[in-house]
């Protein structure tokens, strides 16, 4: 059975567009900031020097696509952003069946959750000490697929 297509109504005053284009925009330049850090596709002859160094070329080759893969969505978030504002006192839909939520518990580890969960379960709680998880991301999926929630408690 497919699951049904969840839809965020979204109104927001210019103001607040305007506050939220450069909250997106000092995430796009923090990335950006960090990307400086990953310049590489292709590894170095000194990066294949050993297994030690190409497996850490590999860690950052995967953290450079992950910041690459935020950039992309936060640029897709000024998009609807912007095209809201050109048409004031518009509603803009977005769909979230493919936004899953990331917690840490106080030990770091991390725990997914799809946002479709919270309607039914809550938010997530540590298993190990009952108190709620902090919340540090929300992922959105290009192909969204339901993920299943690691370990904790809804």
């Amino acid at each position: 059975m497919a699951a049904a297509q969840q839809h965020l109504k979204l109104s927001i005053t210019a103001r607040q567009a305007d506050i939220l284009l450069d909250t997106l925009a000092d995430k796009s330049v923090e990335t950006d900031h960090y990307l400086l850090s990953y310049p590489k596709d292709e590894p170095d002859k000194t990066d294949t020097c050993c297994d030690a160094h190409l497996a850490r070329f590999e860690q950052r080759a995967l953290q450079r696509k992950a910041l690459l893969e935020r950039k992309a969505e936060v640029q897709h978030l000024i998009t609807i952003v912007e095209a809201s504002r050109s048409s004031p006192g518009s509603t803009t839909t977005v769909d979230l069946s493919g936004v899953t939520l990331i917690y840490r518990d106080a030990a770091g580890k991390t725990y997914e959750q799809p946002l479709a969960d919270i309607e039914s379960a809550g938010t997530l709680i540590d298993p190990d000490s009952g108190n709620d998880l902090e919340l540090i991301a929300a992922l959105v999926a290009a192909d969204p697929a339901p993920t299943e929630t690691q370990g904790a408690t809804p």
